[in-house]
């Protein structure tokens, strides 16, 4: 019967002894992730003609984004 007891505990206790890990922060949901994505996308796009001067026009568009001229 000790015997039992002894493996018991040997078994046991090292399970036990586990802590749980720290509940981190959440995952984020997909919404926020788009959200993320948009404002990313929008910084990226407003220090654009800061970062990247050589694929702009003197007016800082890009030539897809310029309103078709019609006379």
């Amino acid at each position: 019967m000790t015997k039992f007891i002894i493996v018991a505990f040997l078994t046991t206790l090292p399970v036990l002894a586990q802590t749980t890990p720290a509940p981190g922060a959440p995952p984020l949901t997909d919404r926020e992730r788009v959200q993320a994505d948009r404002a990313k996308a929008a910084e990226e796009e407003r220090v654009a003609p800061i970062t990247r001067p050589w694929d702009r026009d003197a007016d800082g568009k890009r030539p897809w984004e310029r309103k078709s001229q019609k006379p």
